[in-house]
């Protein structure tokens, strides 16, 4: 059985009025990497496994729960420098890297993988996963053939959510052995210290920790190292 949910870009507006921009962040390293354009919508797909067996005499025989599968989100972006006269793939080839082997991902693993990602738009929607499918389409060219106009497909799949995970490196995973808080958006420095220590003002432990200049400034998808308490 398949579920989904197709989602409007009308409720994604910050204060201003204007249209938040939808970006992807690389788990692994932080990078973030901001759409031109925002899709025009998502599609979110969650499928369960049901299994029922024939029995004689009932019309509707009992169903027994077997498992979910990963929620699934499906994207199209549209890319365009053409006023820019700017190579589109500057964009595209960045989304594309994602669905390559990542260094960061081999410390502890020596075929490693690509890496996690996490899509976000706007304060109200996001989405861990690791890309599947990825497909672009370039539909206009400048006349020395350089691609100024793309469009892309992109299929993400759930994935286990990072604090969960086991640390990937000492740098955007931790020190082994500690917990990994995941920036969610619109979450402060002192709302993270309150959930992980049960105190505000421990946010300075968390800001020394991680090396924060500016602890007001933090980027959904930014894994934070939580350091335990000295008594």
């Amino acid at each position: 059985m398949v579920t989904s949910l197709v989602g409007a870009v009308n409720a994604l507006l910050n204060p201003t009025g204007e249209l938040t921009k939808a970006f992807l962040t690389n788990v692994e390293t932080n990078e973030r990497i901001e759409f031109l354009f925002n899709p025009t919508e998502y599609v979110l797909s969650k499928a369960n496994n049901w299994d029922s067996e024939a029995i004689i005499g009932f019309d509707v025989p009992p169903t027994e729960f077997q498992g979910g599968d990963p929620t699934t989100l499906d994207l199209e972006l549209f890319f365009d420098t053409y006023e820019k006269k700017e190579d589109v793939r500057n964009y595209t080839d960045k989304v594309f890297g994602l669905t390559k082997i990542s260094d960061e991902t081999r410390q502890n693993s020596e075929r490693g993988r690509p890496p996690r990602v996490l899509f976000n738009w706007g304060r109200v929607f996001s989405f861990q996963a690791v890309i599947t499918e990825l497909s672009v389409t370039y539909t206009l060219f400048l006349s020395d053939g350089t691609p100024v106009r793309a469009s892309m497909e992109l299929s993400l799949q759930e994935c286990e959510d990072a604090t969960q995970q086991d640390p990937q490196n000492p740098t955007s995973q931790g020190t082994y052995g500690n917990k990994v808080h995941l920036v969610q958006p619109g979450e402060t420095i002192d709302l993270i210290a309150t959930n992980e220590y049960g105190d505000p003002k421990a946010w300075r432990i968390i800001a020394d920790a991680n090396g924060l200049d500016n602890p007001k400034d933090l980027v959904p998808g930014t894994a934070l190292e939580i350091v335990p308490l000295e008594f």
